[in-house]
């Protein structure tokens, strides 16, 4: 496919389209003043991230950021918010005070951030970069899962169990019945 005329690939249009998701929902995140629709906005940022590690072939990657972030950390943000809108009896809401102000640091820091990467030695001297070679066969999905779960089970499952109790106690503490409330 020709756009612009510069030959467009399948992949290069599946970047475009999982990064400009991606950067539009974290531009939610900040801007959406609903503190639940920005959680969940975060969620689609933490997707839109796992996309791209998929299209980088890092399956392992985009697992766990589906997993842990957001299948645990989002879960427990929403979570969060609805035990703490429940105890305070508030409305919770996010908003930008001084959006002038607010553009001008983020401008700040983008600038700094870009012309830092844009300094560093792996991107100015072509003698630091590594030639990519075909992958290790030690690594991936399989090797890295038999070295987390085959010595360190326990431990796994225990933190696991640890953080159960910490939900349901965070629950129960909750839902309790204030007297006279």
């Amino acid at each position: 496919m020709h756009i612009f005329g510069f030959e467009i690939t399948g992949y290069q249009l599946a970047f475009v389209a999982i990064s400009g998701v991606t950067v539009i929902a974290a531009l939610g995140v900040v801007l959406v003043p609903n503190i639940l629709r920005a959680a969940l906005l975060l969620g689609l940022t933490l997707i839109g991230v796992a996309g791209l590690f998929v299209l980088m072939n890092a399956p392992f990657l985009a697992a766990v950021q589906i997993m842990i972030y957001v299948g645990a950390i989002t879960t427990m943000i929403i979570l969060a918010v609805f035990l703490s809108n429940q105890v305070m009896r508030i409305g919770f809401s996010q908003a930008i005070y001084n959006p002038i102000l607010a553009a001008g640091a983020a401008g700040i820091l983008f600038a700094f951030l870009f012309i830092t990467v844009a300094n560093s030695v792996w991107i100015n001297d072509p003698r630091n970069i590594i030639a990519a070679g075909p992958a290790n066969s030690d690594v991936g999905v399989e090797a890295i899962s038999r070295a987390l779960l085959q010595p360190y089970v326990f431990p796994f499952e225990l933190a696991s169990v640890l953080l159960l109790a910490v939900l349901v106690g965070s629950v129960v503490i909750a839902k309790e019945d204030k007297p006279g409330a």
